[in-house]
């Protein structure tokens, strides 16, 4: 009799602990904060020339073209994301701006927000 309490004392110890509240945790909420906000200045990854500068903040944006008149310039709402920023609307989704994503620039080993439309990344922007 007692090696079987020893047995069933042993699985009790090896089995898994289960919470005290077997509620699911809350969904997350839209994210806040993103890599995505501050200054930006943008280059044409097309040629290399100057495009333009770009703020996000708190899912707004506005951006200012170097191409004087240029439809691209102007203001727009943006969906923050972890790792970078969802245009919604505005003038940088006019010209077929979608998404801008951060990443690691291996040159500077600083922030790199590179502006994709549906097909390709267009511009390339670092921190000002």
């Amino acid at each position: 009799m007692r090696p079987l309490l020893l047995a069933f004392g042993l699985l009790t110890l090896a089995a898994p602990a289960f919470a005290q509240d077997d509620t699911a945790p809350p969904a997350p909420g839209p994210v806040t904060v993103s890599p995505a906000e501050g200054n930006w200045g943008c280059i044409a990854l097309v040629d290399n020339t100057k495009a333009g500068l770009l703020t996000i903040f708190a899912g707004a944006y506005g951006y200012a073209s170097a191409t004087y008149g240029s439809s691209a310039s102007g203001s727009g709402t943006a969906q923050m994301g972890s790792d970078g920023i969802k245009f919604l609307d505005g003038n940088l989704t006019t010209v077929g701006v979608t998404y801008g994503l951060v990443t690691l620039d291996p040159a500077t080993n600083g922030d790199l927000l590179t502006l994709y439309n549906p097909e390709k990344p267009i511009l390339a922007c670092t921190p000002r």
